[in-house]
């Protein structure tokens, strides 16, 4: 039973998101709703809520700065006989508040058909687009017929289709062939050309929700300390490689390697003109690289725009978890 753990709380019907009453019952939605996903997936947030939770009083100190709670410190619930029945999660992207996300959409089995889930969406829609919002955005399983269909009546439309591939623990210790591209680690005055490779690597469709801002690629000092406290306080290890020809930059290589029993994490992006040849090298480059580590699971997430590297991700014994359609709904706004 996901019960709201005070009197206060147990108006019907729909309200914003309170942390202080509303984490342990959402974790109990969430679980009930998400299962085969989380088991899927080895997702740990769950646990990790119920664990937070027991802060009680004290976790309205928190705030979005904290990896586990901030999907969930903005949103809607919706109470019902009692119960909190549903949930939608409303996350800011990006700083100029220009882009924000749903997600953690769930309504208990026992209440669903009462369109509840559209009443949430169009709450976290409508607060999106109060807070100046052009963009928001959601990821749903491809297969999920119900769910996308009602994405779609509220206007949202697919801009890119993501596979979720996963390497079981040990495989990459296989011998794999020895990896012959001549990459270089990457360097804070790449950036430039990194930043060039992935605006041509990156569909329209993707850039026009998602633009590729060359300030992100730009690894100013304050980034680089960023990065290793973050790599430090969750013992791994990052690492970029670049392959070049002609003074041109290719191909990207991004690998990150846990101590802890997180999954290991791989990426390739290879410019459009240089696809179907060197996929498989990149990878076995990353997967070797990965070796040094504890035996781990590897996961990679790979647009399906990129049939290439898709297949040589399979080739090469990942698993597909999940299809994932991302799609995006265009707020207009009246002075446009």
């Amino acid at each position: 039973m996901v019960r709201v753990n005070t009197q206060k709380r147990l108006k019907a019907g729909l309200r914003p998101f309170d942390i202080r009453y509303d984490l342990l019952p959402l974790a109990d939605l969430i679980e009930l709703t998400f299962q085969p996903e989380l088991d899927l997936t080895a997702n740990p947030i769950v646990s990790e809520m119920r664990d937070l939770a027991r802060a009680g009083p004290l976790l309205w100190i928190f705030d979005a700065s904290f990896r586990v709670l901030s999907p969930f410190l903005r949103g809607y619930v919706w109470v019902a006989e009692g119960q909190l029945v549903g949930n939608v999660s409303l996350t800011r992207e990006n700083q100029q508040h220009s882009l924000w996300s749903i997600s953690n959409v769930a309504v208990h089995p026992d209440f669903r058909g009462r369109g509840i889930a559209r009443q949430l969406m169009k709450a976290a829609i409508q607060e999106a687009k109060q807070k100046g919002a052009q963009w928001v955005i959601l990821e749903v399983q491809t297969d999920n017929a119900p769910a996308r269909q009602l994405y779609q009546e509220l206007g949202f439309q697919v801009y890119d289709t993501v596979a979720e591939l996963s390497l079981p623990a040990g495989k990459y210790r296989e011998r794999w062939p020895t990896p012959t591209l001549a990459l270089r680690e990457r360097y804070p005055k790449d950036w430039p050309r990194v930043y060039e490779l992935l605006r041509v690597a990156t569909p329209e469709a993707v850039q026009k929700v998602r633009p590729i801002l060359s300030s992100n690629y730009r690894l100013t000092i304050r980034r680089r300390l960023a990065r290793w406290l973050d790599n430090l306080l969750y013992l791994r290890q990052s690492q970029e490689w670049l392959l070049e020809e002609n003074g041109q930059v290719v191909a990207l290589l991004q690998v990150t390697g846990q101590y802890t029993k997180a999954a290991h994490h791989i990426q390739i992006h290879v410019h459009p003109d240089h696809r179907g040849i060197i996929e498989e090298e990149l990878l076995a480059s990353g997967l070797d690289w990965l070796s040094r580590f504890p035996e781990r699971e590897v996961v990679s997430t790979v647009s399906t725009s990129h049939p290439e590297a898709l297949q040589a991700f399979l080739k090469s014994g990942f698993r597909t978890l999940r299809l994932l359609d991302q799609m995006a709904l265009h707020l207009r706004h009246p002075e446009e």
